[in-house]
């Protein structure tokens, strides 16, 4: 994931607008100093690239590192550095605070994929958009590192109908009626349509089905339903793609999993809680 040396500042700028005061009090800032961040958890590992950028452009040099999405266990030095104290106190909490909460967000998403997958060795997990506002590639660069690929990136690279979406056509069957139309409005991307849990969803996902779209996604449905409606797809349009969303969590996703979707959409990743990360400054 790039991130530019404009971001880069600006990380850094949050923490330390104007100067370091207390290094600065303290008279430190020239001695020679080591750096060293370990892990006090077994973790998946995210963001070293981005931190070892942030230590960089505070002037320290790199001697260690470990690369995002290795599992390495607890005590593991993630990061090592080198350069002035006065680097090491500006590079400090802003780069433990990217690994803090990538390595929580690739740990749990490991964990998800890990769960699923000894259910249902070929399913998908993947990350929706919702998550905290303004760190979309933070967040997707975490979940990447440990195996969850991203659903949707935003609305400008696919082709997702939402009920949103159909209340302004009239409905599923209006929608049906243009799909071809549509079809031919882009080429190149795939259409998936969300079906909402009421006492036809099984209906319309058939007819989604039959009608030949790429995808159906099914919104906050349990897992028994799903398995029933799986099931019954499979028999009439083998090829359509499967979604699961709503409400998808380490606790349940291995029920998920078992029900024959094919990609199981969570946005449980963004809330993962952050690692535990140590920072060792000592002079040389």
């Amino acid at each position: 994931m790039f991130f530019s040396p404009q971001e880069i500042a600006a990380l850094i700028q949050e923490d330390q607008p104007f100067l370091d005061l207390t290094t600065r009090m303290l008279g430190i800032g020239d001695q020679a100093a080591n750096m060293r961040f370990r892990c006090r958890q077994d973790i998946t590992v995210a963001g070293t690239e981005l931190a070892m950028k942030i230590l960089d452009a505070c002037g320290l040099t790199v001697t260690e590192s470990q690369p995002s999405g290795a599992l390495v266990a607890t005590g593991t030095t993630l990061l090592a550095a080198e350069g002035s104290a006065s680097a090491a106190h500006s590079a400090w909490k802003v780069a433990q605070n990217v690994l803090e909460y990538a390595c929580g967000i690739a740990t749990y998403s490991a964990q998800l994929v890990h769960q699923a997958r000894q259910i249902n060795p070929r399913v998908s997990v993947v990350a929706t958009r919702k998550n905290i506002p303004g760190i979309r590639r933070f967040a997707v660069m975490a979940a990447l590192a440990g195996g969850v690929m991203p659903h949707r990136l935003g609305i400008s690279e696919s082709v997702l109908v939402f009920d949103q979406h159909l209340a302004f056509l009239g409905g599923i069957s209006p929608f049906l009626q243009q799909l071809a139309q549509y079809r031919r409005r882009v080429p190149s991307s795939k259409i998936v349509v969300e079906v909402q849990k009421t006492d036809h969803t099984l209906t319309d996902a058939l007819a989604l089905a039959q009608a030949g779209v790429a995808g159906i996604q099914f919104d906050k449905m349990t897992p028994g339903p799903l398995a029933e409606i799986a099931a019954k797809l499979r028999a009439v349009a083998p090829e359509v793609t499967l979604f699961a969303a709503g409400g998808i969590t380490l606790a349940n996703i291995q029920a998920y999993a078992a029900t024959g979707m094919d990609a199981l959409v969570t946005s449980a990743v963004y809330h993962a809680a952050p690692t535990d990360i140590g920072v060792e400054i000592r002079p040389v």
